[in-house]
């Protein structure tokens, strides 16, 4: 939900550079909703906050709570239907919460006000799990709706579910090792994977385990992730192929700049890469897209919204990791004894490299 804030609706609603908005209007009542909907979550959040426009600093009405969340019985129902060949078959009743551990920023912390709705059982079909990856709480051929009355004011938005998708098949092997070096030099690692049924935008990651040493003391499990690229479905077809790439020599500075080279540190045990693979479907697809740093001469865009007389955004989101990947032994090497790496004093923790000279002793 980080990548949920109000700077939208702020941006587009309540700036006073917009240029659709009338600072001496009346106020009027315009609801906020955001929630993304993940098949493989069986707890499902939804903010839903209201519009604020007063005289003085907008920053300064965002940190207090009443002036962002509704009043004790204005919304008088709320819900979320499945929707299935257009019909409603199963109701979500949506109930309040307060989160009480929101961290500072923009808008009001550490409590704030949220909705949620349990779908508590696995999905099954014919008896079987709904995907072979692990078990889901959200049926992927289904659509979602929510429905809000607020001050007598309907309000409304219907998503689909993104549905699971296949990595290639050496890419999700665990004998399948990492090569970031070639004949010449530095190498890549193309990781591929096929897009599926509303999956629209693919965010490729890679995150980089290790435990630091010092004397007897070990650290817990340290970590840092690095985006590798985003890949756009065309829409022409719902299975396309696609890949995103870990360069070789981009990987090794990236390691040496993100792991400081303490002297206090005997030695860094590597326990191996986790590829992360993040998916929007359509209509986050489009919100993500116009909240991307303007890279042309026009400043101006048009917000976007799927909420029916409201503004925000109830879209669809998937996860899906490959995890534990080891390198294999060139490259391997190269992080613990070549140039850019090697005064960190990498050695490996990880089963497959027992036996060779790097792994740890």
């Amino acid at each position: 939900m980080k990548r949920l804030t109000f700077l939208l609706v702020a941006i587009s609603i309540l700036a006073g550079c917009s240029t659709d908005l009338d600072i001496n209007a009346p106020y009027q009542n315009i609801t906020v909703v955001y929630g993304l909907l993940n098949m493989r979550d069986s707890v499902h959040y939804v903010k839903i906050n209201k519009a604020f426009l007063g005289e003085g600093d907008a920053y300064d009405f965002a940190q207090i709570a009443d002036s962002n969340e509704w009043a004790s019985g204005a919304i008088s129902g709320a819900w979320v239907f499945e929707v299935s060949e257009g019909q409603r078959v199963d109701t979500f009743p949506l109930r309040d919460t307060l989160l009480t551990n929101r961290e500072p920023g923009v808008f009001y912390s550490p409590d704030q006000t949220m909705y949620y709705f349990n779908t508590p059982d696995r999905v099954l079909v014919n008896g079987s799990p709904q995907i072979p990856s692990g078990p889901t709480f959200l049926k992927e051929d289904s659509d979602y709706e929510i429905e809000l009355m607020v001050k007598g004011e309907r309000i409304s938005a219907t998503t689909t579910i993104v549905n699971d998708f296949s990595f290639a098949g050496p890419d999700q092997s665990p004998s399948s090792t990492i090569n970031l070096l070639s004949s010449n030099g530095f190498g890549a690692y193309e990781l591929n994977w096929t897009s599926n049924l509303d999956g629209r935008r693919y965010e490729a990651s890679y995150r980089f385990n290790y435990k630091e040493v010092r004397g007897t003391d070990t650290t817990a499990l340290l970590s840092f992730t690095q985006r590798m690229g985003t890949v756009v479905r065309s829409g022409t077809t719902n299975f396309e192929p696609m890949a995103a790439l870990m360069e070789g020599e981009l990987f090794y500075n990236t390691v040496a700049t993100l792991i400081p080279n303490d002297p206090t540190v005997d030695h860094r045990i590597f326990l191996g890469i986790d590829f992360l693979v993040a998916v929007a479907n359509d209509e986050f697809h489009t919100f993500l897209a116009l909240d991307e740093p303007i890279t042309g001469i026009v400043e101006d865009r048009p917000s976007y919204t799927n909420v029916t007389n409201g503004y925000g955004i109830f879209a669809g989101r998937y996860t899906k990791n490959i995890l534990g990947k080891r390198l294999n032994s060139e490259s391997l090497e190269e992080l613990t004894n070549g140039n850019i790496t090697g005064s960190l004093r990498f050695c490996s923790g990880l089963i497959g490299d027992q036996g060779g000279s790097n792994y740890c002793p």
